[in-house]
């Protein structure tokens, strides 16, 4: 079967606005900024690093724990919670390697260059 010129044009469009949006979320994604974390958020970041690398779902419902005390004592504000709480709703879902990556990013994120 014979495809017409004009299907051709229009797939090649197709793939062009496809590149297009993926090379804007790179650069979306690269240039974003940084996430911030309180000390507290720092140090249960560093723990679900660990935990996702170990694939530990003990110790992913310890660091839930953890976040929550933090919640309940006042620290609900703090936007480290967000974060976190994020990353462990990835480790949840089974996804460990998004999960620890996300948690390596928050902690490079406090690197200041």
């Amino acid at each position: 079967m014979e495809t017409s010129k004009s299907e051709t044009s229009l797939s090649r469009v197709g793939l062009g606005m496809v590149a297009v949006a993926i090379v804007t979320a790179g650069l979306w994604w690269w240039m974003r900024p940084p996430a911030p974390l309180s000390e507290n958020g720092y140090d249960l970041t560093i723990a679900l690093y660990r935990v996702c690398n170990q694939r530990s779902d003990e110790g992913l419902q310890r660091i839930e724990q953890l976040l929550d005390e933090s919640r309940s004592t006042g620290e609900a504000s703090d936007p480290s919670h967000g974060i976190v709480a994020a990353i462990v709703a990835q480790a949840k879902a089974g996804d460990w390697e998004s999960a620890a990556r996300a948690s390596r990013r928050a902690l490079e994120d406090q690197v200041k260059r």
